[in-house]
C-alpha cells in the first residue's frame, strides 16, 4: 500500500502529514511518499502578452519559492524523524521534490499511488494549489484524501458516506473498501426530497454480513445540502466523509470558492473522493 503526501503549503503541512501517518497506520501502508511540487516558471508570467519578469521579479520569485521548499522540507524532517522506532508498523518514508509544471507533477506521481493526501483548499489559495488538486483528481483520476485542518487520532475506523448514486461515489467506496471493510461502524447519510426513499446500495448488505455495523441517516433535503451532511457526519462523530466527486466545475467550486463551498470550508473531517 502506498500514500502520497502532497505538500505545497507550511501552514496545513502538518495536517496533512498528521492525515497521512492515522490513515497508514490504519491500513499498514508500506510507504508514504512526502511530495513536493516546485514551482520551475513564474506563473505570472506564462504567455507573450504578460511580458517578460525584470530581473528582481526573477531573483524575488526564485527566493519565494527556496524559501517555502526549505520550510516544506524542515517540516517533512521534523515528522519523518518523530516516526516511534518502536511503532509495531512502521512504513518507509520518503521526501521528493520535482521542479516544474505543478499539475503535471502532481498527476504523475499520484497514478501511481492507492491514496493522495492533500491538504484542504481555501478561497484564494494560490494558482499551484489549484493544478495539483486538478492534477491529483482530474488528471490522475486518483482517489484523493483532503486532510482538515486540524488534527485526528484516527481515519476510517468510523467513516460516513454522503449517499448519492455516481460513478464517481462508486469509485471513491471501491477504492475505500479496505477502510470499510474493517470499521467499527459505516454511517450512510442519506439526503433526500419529498419523502422518496432511496434504496440502499448492495455494498451495504455485504459489509454488514462481514459484520460491520451498518447506520443508516436519513434526512429531507431543505436549504444547503453540504452544511446538512457536514451537520449529520459530525453527529455520527465520524472520523472519514466519503463522497464523490462530481462535474469539474462544479466541484472545483466547492473546492475553492464558489457559492456552494460550504461543505469543504466548514469540514473538520478528512475527506475521501474520487471523479
Amino acid at each position: 500500500m502506498r500514500l502520497l503526501v502532497v505538500l505545497d503549503r507550511p501552514d496545513t503541512a502538518l495536517f496533512t502529514l498528521g492525515t497521512a501517518g492515522a490513515l497508514a497506520e490504519r491500513l499498514c501502508a508500506d510507504q508514504i511518499r512526502i511530495l513536493h511540487p516546485r514551482l520551475a516558471d513564474n506563473p505570472a508570467f506564462q504567455t507573450p502578452d504578460e511580458g517578460m519578469p525584470t530581473t528582481e521579479e526573477q531573483q524575488r520569485f526564485a527566493r519565494d519559492v527556496a524559501a517555502r521548499a526549505d520550510r516544506l522540507r524542515e517540516i517533512a524532517s521534523a515528522w519523518i524523524g518523530s516516526a516511534s522506532p518502536d511503532a509495531q508498523h512502521r512504513p518507509d518514508r520518503q521526501w521528493v521534490e520535482i521542479a516544474g509544471d505543478v499539475r503535471k507533477i502532481a498527476a504523475q506521481e499520484a497514478r501511481s499511488a492507492d491514496f493522495v493526501i492533500h491538504g484542504r483548499p481555501r478561497a484564494g489559495d494560490p494558482a499551484y494549489v489549484v493544478d495539483a488538486f486538478a492534477g491529483i483528481l482530474y488528471d490522475a483520476e486518483a482517489t484523493l484524501i483532503v486532510a482538515p485542518l486540524q488534527d485526528y487520532a484516527s481515519v476510517g475506523h468510523r467513516p460516513v458516506i454522503g449517499w448519492h448514486p455516481s460513478r464517481a461515489l462508486d469509485n471513491a467506496i471501491s477504492a475505500a473498501m479496505p477502510l470499510l471493510a474493517t470499521a467499527e461502524r459505516v454511517t450512510l447519510i442519506i439526503g433526500e426530497h419529498d419523502g422518496n426513499e432511496t434504496p440502499l446500495p448492495a455494498f451495504a448488505s455485504t459489509l454488514g454480513r462481514r459484520g460491520v455495523q451498518i447506520i443508516i441517516d436519513r434526512f429531507r433535503i431543505d436549504g444547503d445540502v453540504g452544511e446538512q451532511i457536514r451537520t449529520h457526519a459530525l453527529a455520527a462523530n465520524a472520523d472519514l466523509l466519503i463522497m464523490g466527486a462530481y462535474t469539474r466545475p462544479h466541484f472545483l467550486e466547492w473546492l475553492f470558492g464558489g457559492p456552494t463551498q460550504d461543505l469543504f470550508a466548514h469540514a473538520t473531517l478528512p475527506i475521501l473522493t474520487h471523479h
